[in-house]
């Protein structure tokens, strides 16, 4: 989602006033600076969660404890426990369950009024993960709430997970794609459905999917904020245009992921050859002379 900062996110934030952030997967570590880097500037305060962070994310939160608070634990677990935010992240765990718990807790702990409801960035709105559950661990998703799943592809235009080869091949992706509670757009439709409140929603069809939610409520209070959503918000034909273009993008994504694969395989039968080379060689060297 990071990579959409400059042009999409940042002038959001601005627009918004925005000062305290919440973001709802590290990984390595990358938006996490972004993030830091803005709230410094705003004398602002980041809060970060992520169970499995790849990166030293408590000496990094140890440098930077005046304005970030590092979380090392599921979303669903800390969301009640941080105050109030500006903007919330999400961008976690890629599943029904997940996402739509994670947007009813943000708007219970923001309270009843709208004007006090972050404004929601919500990345993996589109393929694959908009209409397919990913449990990066199937353990922490309730039984009643998990799709069937496996470690196998995914391949644009096609619902079942392919037997070789494809996007994500080593993930748990839920073998089905569609269907009641199955996908990250799935779950934020369901929760603007049954929230109390009444939200603007911008999905935008590119890399990945970027949906942003603020509340109608909001959005009329700040007509900066307004503007930019609506300059934001593409007509039917670039639409049209842009979900062509994503599409052609996740295809050559998931020929480079083969590509990938291919040039791994073909190192590591590369390194074993060297290996019994290696050995052979050193075996033909220790021959008695007079054999």
């Amino acid at each position: 989602m990071i990579k959409l900062w400059r042009r999409i996110i940042l002038p959001v934030y601005q627009a918004a006033g925005a000062k305290t952030v919440l973001e709802i997967g590290a990984e390595y570590g990358t938006s996490t600076n972004v993030l830091l880097n803005y709230v410094k500037t705003q004398g602002g305060h980041l809060h970060c969660i992520d169970p499995y962070p790849a990166f030293e994310a408590k000496q990094f939160a140890e440098q930077n404890r005046d304005c970030l608070t590092f979380y090392e634990d599921l979303s669903l677990n800390v969301i009640r426990q941080i105050p109030r935010v500006d903007v919330a992240m999400v961008d976690g765990d890629h599943n029904w369950y997940t996402v739509y718990n994670e947007l009813k807790q943000l708007e219970e702990v923001h309270g009843e009024d709208p004007l006090t409801q972050p404004v929601i960035f919500a990345h993996d709105l589109s393929w694959p993960y908009g209409r397919r559950d990913l449990y990066y661990n199937p353990d922490n998703i309730p039984a009643e709430f998990r799709q069937p799943y496996a470690s196998k592809g995914i391949l644009p235009n096609k619902s079942e997970l392919v037997l070789s080869g494809g996007m994500n091949c080593t993930l748990h992706n839920a073998i089905h794609e569609g269907g009641p509670r199955n996908g990250v757009l799935t779950g934020v439709e369901d929760y603007l459905t049954e929230s109390k409140l009444e939200w603007h929603f911008l999905h935008l069809p590119l890399y990945y999917g970027l949906g942003i939610l603020i509340t109608e409520q909001r959005l009329s209070a700040n007509p900066q904020l307004r503007a930019l959503i609506e300059r934001f918000s593409p007509s039917a034909g670039s639409l049209s245009l842009i979900e062509q273009t994503e599409h052609l993008r996740c295809t050559d994504g998931v020929m480079m992921q083969t590509i990938a694969r291919r040039l791994q395989a073909a190192e590591a039968r590369v390194a074993e050859l060297e290996t019994r080379l290696a050995e052979g060689l050193e075996t033909h060297g220790q021959v008695p002379a007079n054999s």
